[in-house]
């Protein structure tokens, strides 16, 4: 992932990202904690490349707190980082391993093993999951958009000739079909390929084809040729004067 430094957290930045329904549960307080987490040295670069990556799924799911959104993120941070589930769900609610163990002088980590699991397996964590593993290009297509609007917009009205041709160079590399897979078939009847019959009949035609432009047939009459099979089954080319 790559890394935002906690210098740029703002309340004011965080807010414009936020979705409105959102915006309203951030003040300085929810800042502070953001700004802790981001410098955790187990998770912090990670966790606060996610926060952005992942807003998305914030926006998706209005039901859930902007605190919850952190604590699944928390929490999907320690597992990335190498915490197992059980430590990572300790690490992000121990207050709750405290409750649990209260009055339980015998308690170990696995009197809450089985909640972390139920948590790793939440829609809310799962979609941060999906989020964060998300190729960078589909996370952000939008951006790919602007910048290819921005370049057709250069292409036509740039004073610089050069900037022109690059803007151009630019939409024709990213506006390009895909690369078609090439699909090799071979056909073969009595140990004889038809692809190879065909290839050899294509290349007598164009013999056939460069001699009659020599010899002056029309272009229009060269063009009528065709390849067609004989009723030997064996595939033969030939000009046809049509």
């Amino acid at each position: 992932m790559g890394v935002v430094m906690s210098t740029e957290i703002s309340l004011d930045l965080v807010q414009t990202m936020l979705p409105k329904s959102h915006q309203g549960q951030v003040d300085d307080t929810m800042m502070e904690e953001i700004k802790k987490l981001a410098e955790n040295p187990d998770y912090g670069p990670d966790f606060l490349q996610a926060y952005w990556d992942c807003l998305n799924v914030l926006a998706e799911n209005p039901k859930n707190s902007h605190t919850q959104y952190l604590n699944a993120l928390k929490f999907f941070s320690l597992i990335e980082a190498g915490h197992s589930l059980t430590d990572a769900y300790i690490k992000t609610f121990p207050d709750r391993y405290e409750a649990r163990a209260k009055g339980n002088p015998n308690a170990d980590k696995s009197i809450i093993r089985g909640e972390a699991s139920r948590f790793n397996q939440s829609k809310l964590v799962n979609q941060i999951r999906q989020a964060c593993t998300m190729p960078v290009q589909l996370i952000h297509r939008h951006l790919l958009h602007e910048a290819i609007l921005e370049n057709a917009k250069l292409m036509k009205t740039a004073k610089s000739e050069m900037v022109r041709q690059k803007a151009a160079d630019t939409l024709i590399r990213e506006l390009k079909p895909a690369e078609e897979n090439i699909i090799n078939v071979k056909v073969e009847d009595n140990s004889t390929s038809v692809i190879q019959d065909l290839r050899a009949a294509t290349m007598e035609l164009a013999q056939q084809q460069q001699k009659a432009i020599e010899g002056g047939m029309p272009t229009k009459q060269i063009a009528a040729a065709r390849i067609f099979s004989r009723e030997d089954d064996v595939i033969e080319a030939e000009l046809v004067d049509e």
